[in-house]
């Protein structure tokens, strides 16, 4: 019975329906959170940020949790972890690393290389001078 279900056609399209509002209001929100927050979801975010800020306990709690679930995970699926990682660095190419790089650096990175080009060409005079005095 359970296999019939789950093989209908009907519950297929009526999941797919579901996941698709999902996303769709996902994708608005993220679009527009000022839409999303200014409602029920906003006073309670509110609430929750005024509780985290001001009960120490609280505090004290959902940090306990945090390390406490990160060592668990670092412990259970570390291993997992570290060969999915390395894996995904193995199949990046040059472009695909480049582009990861400029994303996370950032508008740093235009500073790295005007530095590297200014330190560059002064080397390059000072071994040019250096050069034509011997």
């Amino acid at each position: 019975m359970k296999a019939e279900l789950l093989d209908n056609p009907a519950l297929g399209d009526w999941w797919e329906g579901v996941w698709e509002r999902i996303r769709r209001t996902l994708i608005d929100t993220a679009r527009n959170p000022d839409a999303a927050l200014a409602g029920q979801l906003g006073s309670a975010m509110s609430e929750l940020g005024k509780a985290l800020r001001e009960d120490e306990v609280l505090q004290l709690q959902i940090n306990r949790f945090a390390r406490r679930t990160a060592v668990g995970v670092a412990t259970r699926y570390g291993g997992q972890i570290v060969r999915l990682v390395s894996e995904t660095v193995k199949r990046w190419d040059a472009r695909t690393v480049t582009d990861r790089i400029e994303s996370a650096v950032g508008r740093d990175l235009q500073f790295i290389r005007i530095n590297g080009t200014l330190v560059g060409g002064l080397v390059g005079v000072a071994i040019h001078f250096i050069d034509g005095l011997f």
